[in-house]
């Protein structure tokens, strides 16, 4: 209600730079802001695509880069058929493990 019959106040406020927090029940909702304060914390959108696309090209070469240190072994295993297979191994390891304890008891 307040904001409702100081709008005036506050846009003029704003628009000079302060930065209004508005809040229901004093719980914080968001803030009021300048149109160039609010420019700010706006990226240019040509910008932010350029970082996107920058981004993407670190991440691909970081995966060359680890194909390089890293290659596939020649086993003639996919990667899924690899990970399968070592899901297998663990799983029987812990089932043998858990047998043991069993057998303990």
């Amino acid at each position: 209600m307040d904001m409702r019959r100081r709008l005036g106040e506050i846009l003029d406020a704003a628009s000079a730079g302060e930065r209004i927090l508005i809040e229901r029940d004093h719980r914080p909702l968001a803030y009021l802001v300048s149109v160039e304060d609010g420019d700010r914390l706006d990226p240019d959108r040509a910008e932010l695509l350029a970082q996107r696309i920058a981004a993407m090209d670190s991440l691909m070469a970081h995966g060359a880069e680890m194909r390089k240190l890293y290659p596939d072994p020649d086993d003639g295993l996919t990667t899924a058929e690899w990970l399968r297979e070592e899901h297998d191994r663990r799983a029987e390891q812990i089932s043998r493990a858990a047998a043991s304890r069993w057998d303990e008891e």
